[in-house]
């Protein structure tokens, strides 16, 4: 529309300049015109302005046949912005009500958005609806549709696979996310989702493979966490079908490099333990921890129940001496004194620990030592105290 004002303005100001300027001259000029025995006599404004007349009722008149000829023909894009724009509206209804929780509204809504270019985030708000409503059938269908959008489609490859997976289709779901390109089967997402499912059927060898692969995707603490998830994995499943003897041999046949790994480290503590070997957790605890507390097997130590536990009790005496403000370090010798049977030693060092910072784990611990001594009214003090704290 600009244009056109800015067209009708420059027109208008040459009409004025022909009309005033002649005038202003004192000579209007003259025109004939003459087709066969009709002649058309006019000034030369006059002529001027037929002119300029005439080139605007031609540019009129072609636009209004243009846009007639678009209306029969269905080219004409204003019915369709109607139609975009009643789209849009519903989409953005459908996902309102979706969060809101009214799935009839959201499914009624998002019905109304199949013919619109949503790149797909509709397909996938509609699959949504059908999930909460308990219909996997139409929540695929729904997903299939989504896929047919490059920027959708790892997000439908997930979902779909997540339902293979809660309908115990986990080879389905493990072929869906392997269809996947190289760049989409790097997402993040995807390899969790994979390595999960890996998990659920027990497939550490293969996993452990997978997982190198996976590094550079990975956050840090996710490779970690999945490292030592292997091996705990590995080491359970060789425990519960061989037994406490095959666990110890499997652990002395590992290359060097694995069993200097803190996860298999961690994760052969925890076998141990839970086929009551806490000698032999004892003994690797300390050796493994000779230049100080370690964040991955510092923790097992409050789960030793022997009543030898002195090489226990000397390294973390140890540690305190080095670094008396440590609460933790306080907090894990009395475990591990109670466990042992010393409630002396361990009331003495949870008191101190309570007293640097109270802790809900000491105090229920206090109270079971006041309840083994019989002392059932200090029992309930700190047993009060305990459940008073978050």
């Amino acid at each position: 529309m600009r244009w056109l004002v800015i067209a009708l303005a420059v027109l208008a100001a040459f009409i004025v300049a022909l009309i005033v300027g002649p005038m202003i001259l004192g000579d209007k000029g003259y025109v004939l015109i003459s087709l066969g025995n009709t002649a058309i006599e006019t000034s030369l404004i006059g002529f001027c302005i037929i002119i300029i007349c005439a080139i605007i009722s031609w540019y009129i008149i072609s636009k209004l046949v243009l846009w007639t000829l678009s209306l029969v023909t269905g080219s004409h894009r204003w019915f369709g912005a109607l139609g975009e724009r009643k789209r849009k509206r519903a989409f953005y209804h459908g996902l309102q009500s979706l969060a809101a929780g009214d799935l009839k509204s959201a499914h009624k809504a998002l019905s109304q958005t199949t013919n619109g270019d949503f790149e797909g985030v509709n397909y996938l708000a509609a699959a949504q609806v059908a999930q909460s409503q308990n219909d996997p059938q139409k929540a695929r269908y729904f997903l299939l549709q989504a896929a047919e959008y490059d920027s959708a489609n790892v997000a439908a490859a997930i979902v779909m696979a997540r339902i293979d997976v809660s309908e115990g289709k986990h080879t389905d779901a493990l072929e869906k996310l392997d269809s996947l390109n190289e760049e989409e089967a790097n997402n993040p997402q995807v390899i969790q989702l994979k390595a999960s499912i890996m998990a659920e059927q027990g497939q550490w060898q293969t996993l452990q493979e997978k997982l190198s692969g996976w590094r550079k995707a990975l956050p840090k603490e996710d490779y970690t966490l999945w490292s030592q998830r292997i091996a705990k994995g590995k080491l359970a499943e060789i425990a519960s079908k061989n037994g406490a003897a095959e666990l110890k041999t499997h652990w002395e046949g590992l290359p060097r490099k694995i069993k200097q790994d803190d996860a298999y480290r961690a994760a052969y503590i925890q076998q141990l333990l839970e086929q009551g070997m806490h000698a032999e957790a004892q003994t690797l605890l300390v050796e493994w921890q000779k230049k100080g507390p370690h964040p991955v097997l510092f923790p097992y130590f409050t789960q030793l129940n022997i009543p030898n536990a002195a090489p226990s009790l000397r390294l973390l005496e140890s540690w305190i001496k080095q670094d008396s403000e440590n609460v933790a370090l306080y907090s894990t010798l009395g475990r591990v004194a109670y466990n042992a049977g010393d409630d002396i030693l361990a009331e003495k060092v949870l008191l101190k620990a309570v007293k640097m910072e109270s802790n809900k784990d000491d105090l229920l611990l206090l109270s079971a030592i006041s309840e083994r001594r019989h002392d059932s009214t200090t029992a309930l003090q700190y047993y009060k105290e305990g459940q008073q704290l978050v």
